[in-house]
């Protein structure tokens, strides 16, 4: 008779413990979203490259970019002649989008009146130096290109 409790104890075991040992097949969609939520958009893991940045040190890639992109919209700007009334000082901050595609594009901002008076044809010029820089890759993250926001800091100085 202890042969047969034995048994009858296993089978109930089994019966009401099958649900715990069943692996719950998640949907694809599912996984895929839950990832997405634990993913900071506000990071990238490689920032993009410009061809001059790609043999440089990857803590040094994003400075890189920042270096790059200031130095074509100063060689830009440096060739048109600026002629000013009052002495201009002030800092401009220009929004960049680069797209997942590696498209560079200058989002919308307002420049202060003081400066817009002054140089009215400034962001018609800075629009210009943008289209002409150079092929840029994409930011990636997880491998996968990706839209990422710059505000790249210009900082005039015309007396």
């Amino acid at each position: 008779m202890s042969i047969r409790n034995w048994y009858i104890g296993v089978l109930l075991f089994t019966l009401v413990s099958c649900d715990h040992f069943v692996l719950k097949k998640e949907h694809k969609n599912e996984i895929v979203n839950e990832t997405l939520k634990k993913l900071n958009k506000t990071t990238v893991e490689q920032p993009p490259l410009f061809e001059v940045c790609e043999s440089k040190p990857e803590e040094a890639l994003e400075q890189c970019f920042q270096n790059t992109i200031t130095t074509h919209i100063y060689d830009h700007l440096i060739a048109r002649r600026i002629v000013v009334k009052e002495t201009i000082d002030d800092t401009i901050w220009v929004p960049l989008r680069i797209t997942h595609k590696g498209e560079i594009i200058l989002e919308n901002f307002i420049l202060p009146t003081r400066v817009e008076n002054q140089i009215p044809d400034l962001k018609k010029w800075l629009e210009n130096s943008i289209q002409s820089l150079p092929k840029v890759k994409p930011a990636h993250t997880r491998g996968t290109p990706v839209t990422t926001i710059y505000k790249l800091p210009i900082v005039l100085h015309i007396n």
